[in-house]
């Protein structure tokens, strides 16, 4: 009833989007608890899994039974139209991603680094001369990390008002997509069709891909831009990636969308919240930024750690309680069975890290905000159990990248500005794609002194 619904009726699809906007409200309470949960939806069934080694399973995927689930490609198709993200798997799949890796692999971690702290000092200038201080950090972040991932992968980067718009339609895209409301749509092709038109997130990407495009695709098909200052481009040419004519600028959009969106957008989630955790907690705050500068006395809050350590534990457990990509949503090709329960062919299988990284029994106090849990020198976690980057052959190739980035970041703010709430409604992950805030992170930031 409820596909045929959203297949037909006017204003269904704006109704369901309210109702289930919000996917974080069902990740509370029993997912948080069980191991293993099935829930009939409108057509088909949805098992939420945390079982470890169901999740190893499913994320290893060494059958080839779990792909990536169709509505993952619908919605992110807008943007990165046939590029490597949204696609279920296989072999070019593989190879894809093997570009990635290698193309990234070409950028030394000190250019990285070095370029990492240069655009850092230029933003936090602009931040430090905000009027009042007050800075929007969520998009400012977003604006900073696309340029840092453009200058190192592609030579260049968007102009200010050029960035602006990217992140705030970004921003847009997120807020409409609604994974929820397509996976109850079924497997309707009227209903899909008409929820993803009713979403108007087509004309969002549209304009996103339309700036890629004016920036950085046509610049390197008209030999503006040599491919040789391009590495991430440089390397799909090499491997023989680009075609010409139109079919070859659009897999080049598709792709360098990818690298872009993807490349990006998990650090700037990350930082956006570790920045509003350390602006809540002055004490700890203050105590890292001396740590992070080496002027620590004593054993204080950070003990004997040294600064990169302390960065990294920040940078974990930030990724831990707000893991940018909260879900992966994966569609069962057979009928199989998971802890005796039978899961039918066509299912929706959920592996939630936002789950596992909170999860009763696999974390101590596992709501708490609690960076030095890295540093106490307990047993590591069970890898099905931390896995912001996905595991696997479909992990994320540039983890290492986000790595030095987010540090040299976090370096770069801490030693120059001191973070403070600005009073308003607490923010919330998002969940749709990402776990980007559903709303604006308000900070005041001030000069710190270097004392």
């Amino acid at each position: 009833m409820l596909s045929w619904s959203l297949g037909r009726v006017p204003f269904a699809t704006r109704l369901a989007g309210r109702i289930f906007s919000d996917p974080m409200r069902y990740a509370t309470g029993k997912p948080l608890e069980r191991w293993l949960m099935l829930i009939d939806l409108a057509s088909r069934k949805l098992v939420f899994a945390n079982d470890p080694k169901v999740v190893e399973t499913v994320m290893l995927d060494r059958a080839g039974q779990f792909p990536k689930s169709a509505v993952v490609h619908d919605l992110l198709k807008p943007l990165i139209g046939g590029g490597v993200f949204g696609q279920p798997g296989g072999a070019s799949v593989k190879e894809t991603r093997r570009i990635f890796s290698r193309s990234l692999a070409t950028i030394p971690d000190e250019e990285v680094r070095r370029v990492t702290e240069a655009i850092t000092a230029d933003y936090l200038d602009r931040w430090l001369a905000a009027p009042g201080g007050q800075v929007a950090i969520s998009e400012e972040l977003s604006r900073l990390t696309v340029d840092i991932v453009s200058h190192c992968t592609l030579g260049d980067r968007f102009d200010a008002d050029q960035s602006l718009r990217f992140t705030r339609l970004f921003f847009a895209f997120h807020r409409k997509a609604a994974p929820l409301v397509l996976m109850l749509a079924g497997q309707d092709e009227r209903a899909r069709a008409r929820v993803m038109r009713d979403m108007g997130i087509e004309e969002i990407g549209g304009e996103m891909r339309a700036l890629m495009r004016e920036r950085f695709v046509t610049p390197l098909i008209n030999g503006d831009r040599p491919l040789e200052t391009a590495p991430f481009a440089l390397a799909l040419a090499e491997a023989g990636r680009l075609e010409p004519g139109l079919a070859g600028e659009e897999a080049l959009l598709d792709e360098i969308a990818v690298m872009l969106l993807a490349g990006h957008e998990t650090t700037a989630s990350t930082l956006s919240w570790l920045s509003y955790e350390l602006a809540g907690r002055p004490e700890l705050q203050d105590a890292t930024a001396a740590a992070l500068a080496g002027r620590t006395e004593g054993e204080g809050f950070w003990g004997a750690a040294d600064p990169d350590s302390i960065a990294d534990a920040l940078a974990r457990e930030a990724l831990r309680i707000y893991p940018p990509i909260g879900f992966f949503l994966r569609e069962a090709q057979e009928d199989i069975v998971f802890r005796t329960k039978p899961v039918p062919a066509g299912s929706f299988v959920l592996v939630a890290p936002w789950t596992l990284h909170r999860h009763q029994k696999l974390w101590w106090r596992p709501d708490d905000f609690s960076p030095r849990r890295w540093l106490e020198g307990g047993p590591a976690p069970a890898r099905t159990s931390y896995m912001p980057f996905g595991m696997g052959a479909r992990g994320c190739p540039g983890a290492r990248f986000a790595d030095i980035e987010m540090a040299a970041i976090l370096r770069g703010l801490l030693a120059r500005a001191r973070l403070t709430l600005v009073p308003g409604t607490r923010p919330k992950p998002l969940g749709n794609l990402t776990s980007r805030p559903d709303k604006e992170i308000m900070l005041r930031l001030s000069e710190r002194s270097r004392t």
